[in-house]
Order: C-alpha cells, then sequence, then structure tokens
C-alpha cells in the first residue's frame, strides 16, 4: 500500500469511527431515557422503582463504558492518523474493536459471565437499536 492510499484509508477509518460514535451515542441517549422512565415517577426517582430495575440502570452504566470505548477508539484513530503513524496493525485493532462493542451493544453486553443486558432490557425496541445502529 502506498503512503496516499494509506492516508486516504485513514481518513475513511476516521469518518467511519466517528460515523460509529454518534451512532452509538445516539443509543446511549434512547437508553437513558428508556431507563428514566422506569425509575421515575412524575420525574422524581422513585427509589423503589429504582432497586426494581437495577438490572437495567447496572446494564445503562455498562453501555456508557462501550460508548466512552469507542470515542476513545475514535480518538485515537484520529491521533495516530494526524502523527502519520496510523499503519495496517493500529486500523485493524480499531476497527475489530469499534466493531465489537456495537455488535454487543445491539445483542447483549455481559456483565458478568452468567449476566447479560440486551436492548429490550434497556427500554429499547428493536426498531430504536436499528435506527441508531443502521
Amino acid at each position: 500500500m502506498t503512503q496516499t492510499q494509506g492516508r486516504e484509508a485513514g481518513r475513511e477509518l476516521i469518518a467511519l469511527s466517528r460515523e460509529s460514535t454518534r451512532a452509538a451515542e445516539s443509543l446511549l441517549a434512547a437508553a437513558i431515557a428508556g431507563v428514566r422512565q422506569r425509575v421515575t415517577v412524575e420525574g422524581q426517582l422513585d427509589e423503589r422503582r429504582f432497586d426494581r430495575e437495577q438490572r437495567a440502570t447496572h446494564g445503562l452504566a455498562w453501555l456508557a463504558t462501550y460508548v466512552e470505548s469507542i470515542r476513545q477508539l475514535a480518538a485515537y484513530a484520529e491521533r495516530m492518523h494526524a502523527a502519520g503513524a496510523l499503519g495496517e496493525l493500529e486500523e485493524l485493532l480499531v476497527q475489530i474493536g469499534i466493531g465489537e462493542y456495537l455488535a454487543q451493544m445491539q445483542g447483549g453486553i455481559a456483565m458478568s459471565p452468567g449476566e447479560i443486558v440486551r436492548p429490550l432490557d434497556l427500554g429499547l425496541r428493536p426498531d430504536t437499536v436499528a435506527g441508531c445502529l443502521t
């Protein structure tokens, strides 16, 4: 691959990583709204509902962590590209990392070996997830 081809590939990766970040942030915003609806009454936090929805609130924290991971991978790609150090290995690491996080956000995030939080657990309907992550 020539240096020009590498720079172009890097720009494509950055564009895709930015798009992935926006998609993940959109899904997180929808999940926050979904969980908020489950744990509040008339706009106020209801402790009993919060306790009952512990799985959803815990899952929301995991989702937020995944979104931040995608942000950081995108920022890493941009920094490496700006420094002229975004090679094939770095590109693959970013693609695999972002792809894996997005796949788990769509299909289920493992919070422990025996506990997976799925979008529906966060109040996200399949059409909402598809709309955010398409």
